[in-house]
């Protein structure tokens, strides 16, 4: 009972909202082996609304879904749970999360991206203002936090300070980019510039803390029998290998006490990773877009 009351509840906002944007909406509306909780009738972009607040099987979904492709009707769903075996958002099936908060206000949830009040979302969608993008590329201003850890350099036996970032990037849609990284490859994100000099105007600000930073810079390994990109004692500048350093971190990794630091950098060049998502940015800048 309470299920349908909020279906209801979601149905009529919908119809409320499509009426204060002056989009005609239909409630109920049949098609041929369909029924859409609201459907817009636009001529360009008909829309079918679905409010899926029961389980609902992956298969299911998609046959139901299949019916507005075959009618060339564009189905998005309003689901209050994940669907079972739904591993990543695909372009053939808008799915999105609706919930309310204790005030009974009705919100869309994307994920870890973003979450908006439900006209907001539905005149976004309405108007194409939320598309299905298959990479996420990193805005160029990132806010970064920054850990510190210490190594023991293996020659001369001095304690240094290496870091490591602690916060994925992000799109202009909020989507975490997560950098790959490689070991015996001088990819890692801590060893581009942005990064080392937000790591060093800190140690140099904060004097009290007696950051002892070595130089990151192309260093030849013996072990793997080429150069490449490290971090180096800040005394002797002996190269700190990946493994040695990645098993350095792996202790501190969820230590609590570590020093830390948040600031804000701006990329000189963004990077883009396959994740694909709907995406709708704040600044109306597409993930993939020139």
């Amino acid at each position: 009972m309470e299920d349908i009351r909020k279906h209801d509840r979601i149905q009529t906002q919908i119809i409320s909202a499509c009426q204060h944007l002056g989009i005609e909406a239909k409630q109920e509306y049949r098609g041929k082996g369909w029924r859409a909780d609201v459907f817009i009738p636009n001529d360009l972009r008909p829309i079918a609304f679905e409010i899926q607040l029961s389980a609902q099987s992956l298969s299911k979904t998609l046959e139901r879904q299949s019916k507005y492709v075959r009618d060339k009707i564009l189905g998005c769903w309003l689901f209050e749970n994940p669907i079972p075996k739904l591993i990543a958002e695909r372009p053939d099936l808008p799915v999105f999360y609706v919930e309310e908060n204790i005030n009974s206000n009705l919100f869309v949830n994307l994920g870890t991206r973003r979450k908006v009040d439900l006209v907001t979302f539905l005149e976004s969608f309405i108007h194409n203002n939320i598309q299905f993008r298959s990479i996420a590329k990193t805005n160029s201003i990132q806010k970064i936090k920054l850990v510190f850890y210490e190594m023991t350099c293996w020659k001369c036996n001095e304690l240094n300070h290496l870091f490591y970032v602690a916060t994925p990037f992000h799109s202009s849609c909020n989507a975490e980019i997560q950098p790959e990284e490689a070991l015996w490859e001088s990819n890692s994100i801590e060893y581009r510039p942005e990064i080392i000099k937000l790591a060093t105007d800190f140690a140099d600000s904060s004097p009290d803390l007696n950051l002892k930073l070595g130089h990151i810079k192309e260093r030849f390994s013996h072990t793997v029998g080429k150069s490449y990109m490290s971090f180096g004692c800040y005394k002797c500048d002996s190269i700190f290998g990946d493994f040695y350093v990645m098993d350095a971190k792996m202790d501190v990794l969820y230590d609590t006490d570590s020093i830390s630091h948040i600031g804000q950098i701006e990329l000189k060049q963004t990077f883009e990773l396959d994740i694909p998502h709907w995406c709708f940015p704040e600044d109306g800048h597409f993930c993939g877009d020139h």
